[in-house]
């Protein structure tokens, strides 16, 4: 369902964002953990999940989405 603040971003390409985010860090080798690479797909991962966790903030708390909400931005 789309939010009726057409500034506000869509729950599910959030919530897809995280999963994708933390399906690419969870494959990742135990031997590149704490590398670049993996450095990078940790940064995505801890984006994408203060992103979905403002948009359930903001729901939380103007359940009529009658508000603008401040929703962290994906990189």
């Amino acid at each position: 369902m789309r939010s009726l603040i057409l500034d506000m971003p869509n729950g599910r390409a959030l919530v897809e964002e995280l999963d994708l985010a933390t399906e690419l860090m969870m494959s990742i080798p135990i031997e590149l953990v704490g590398g670049e690479q993996w450095q990078a797909a940790f940064d995505r991962q801890q984006l994408a999940f203060k992103a979905w966790r403002s948009y359930l903030l903001c729901i939380a708390k103007h359940p009529k989405r009658d508000a603008q909400c401040e929703i962290s931005k994906i990189a």
